[in-house]
């Protein structure tokens, strides 16, 4: 009877670990379209989960809430209406 031995040889080709074709992979405006819906999204859904926790409905108790989840704001980026 044999031992059972876990190692097994495995031959890596020098160009399998540098391979970086994958990386080249075109993505259409739609795909681009459609990821940044995603994240924007999911950041929306990130960021009212934080609101839905603040103890207070006062806009500052929730904006310190926001900030102290570690939101930033850029201030050229914030129109105000």
């Amino acid at each position: 009877m044999k031992a059972y031995d876990p190692v097994i040889a495995v031959k890596v080709d020098a160009n399998q670990l540098t391979d970086n074709s994958y990386a080249n992979i075109p993505y259409t405006p739609e795909e681009d379209e459609a990821f940044a819906r995603i994240q924007r999204n999911q950041d929306i859904a990130l960021l009212a989960n934080v609101i839905r926790t603040s103890p207070t409905t006062s806009a500052e108790g929730i904006a310190a809430r926001v900030l102290d989840a570690g939101y930033q704001f850029s201030g050229s980026a914030v129109q105000l209406k």
